[in-house]
């Protein structure tokens, strides 16, 4: 059964513009209702508040609603069809719905295809509407002040990058993960903040770009990052192949698998006392052969065999020797050396 709607209701004398209606070019002629439109705007937009760090928010709801747009001087029956047709046709949105300051753009587009005459670039001009240009001026604002945290690590010397990404002596995958995450999402500083302000022309236009700028104080944000910061994705991107290779140069890298072994190692010496079976620095059968040649003898294997080689007799070895199968627990622990240093040293 079809809804009846307030548009089957309407007096037939009257001409709609409804979204079967022919598309039509806004006439150049009759009443100008651009102080209308204007009007509409700053009822929903016009109100903002700064609070006492500096920082810009909006005073009311700041969002283009149908309610908003019935109770303005713009004329109902051509501006309120075409809203039906944005949000109804095709969309599954509710025609109740809002429209965002970021996507002042649709709103535009909706009074552009209205049959009455307004002056857009009076409208544009007004900062009572986010436009695509404003977008793009705080995202590469937002790109400037990221990059420059970046420099900060590159400009550091050995001493200093050393003792940045050693808080704790050892530096891994999870600090370079926290670290990026610190660099994506710290909030900015005040004064950053002001150079974005002084950028825009109103109230309105600095509240949508705090808006944007908290939003990028979160990592879900950076998941999928808008596509304004395509370049900034890149140069963090090249940041960690920066950091990873320095701390490798440095000696301070430590990857997964060998925090793994290191922390086996360390559980063995602190529960039973001196090294573990299977160290080099205190198991004569690594004293006598090369270092490399012992793990391979460990897993049954030359050193002419592949990774794959090496993948395949761990496995079919690890069932054998775990204590759990009937193996030793130096004998498990001596597999597990040798095929963590064949994986992170030799592959």
């Amino acid at each position: 059964m079809r809804i009846v709607t307030a548009r089957d209701t309407k007096p037939r004398s009257r001409t709609r513009a409804g979204p079967r209606a022919a598309k039509t070019i806004r006439p150049t002629t009759g009443h100008d209702y651009t102080p209308e439109v204007l009007a509409f705007l700053n009822s929903a937009h016009g109100k903002t508040r700064l609070d006492s760090k500096g920082d810009y928010f909006y005073d009311t709801v700041s969002a283009v609603s149908l309610h908003f747009l019935l109770q303005s001087g713009i004329p109902g029956p051509e501006a309120l069809w075409q809203w039906y047709e944005h949000f109804d046709r095709g969309r599954s949105e509710s025609i109740y719905q809002t429209i965002p300051p970021q996507r002042d753009e649709d709103l535009l587009a909706i009074l552009e295809a209205c049959r009455f005459r307004w002056d857009s670039e009076a409208v544009r001009e007004s900062g009572l509407v986010f436009l695509a240009e404003h977008r793009r001026q705080v995202y590469f604002m937002l790109s400037e002040f990221i990059s420059l945290r970046l420099e900060v690590y590159r400009a550091l010397g050995d001493g200093g990058l050393r003792e940045e990404l050693t808080p704790r002596g050892t530096w891994s995958e999870n600090h370079l993960a926290r670290l990026l995450a610190q660099i994506q999402t710290g909030p900015l500083a005040a004064g950053e903040r002001q150079m974005i302000y002084d950028q825009l022309q109103s109230g309105y236009l600095r509240a949508t770009a705090r808006h944007m700028l908290d939003q990028a104080n979160h990592e879900l944000f950076w998941r999928t990052p808008p596509a304004e910061l395509e370049r900034l994705e890149e140069e963090l991107i090249a940041f960690v192949r920066y950091l990873t290779a320095e701390s490798r140069r440095l000696g301070v890298y430590i990857s997964k698998a060998e925090f793994e072994a290191a922390s086996t190692r360390k559980a063995w010496e602190e529960n039973f006392g001196g090294a573990r079976p299977g160290n080099r620095a205190f198991n004569g059968f690594h004293h006598d052969m090369g270092v490399r040649e012992s793990y391979f003898a460990t897993l049954g294997l030359p050193t002419s065999a592949s990774l794959q080689d090496v993948k395949t007799a761990y496995r079919a070895m690890v069932k054998r020797r775990h204590p759990d199968q009937g193996g030793t627990v130096q004998d498990f622990l001596q597999l597990q050396e040798a095929y963590e240093f064949l994986l992170t040293e030799v592959f």
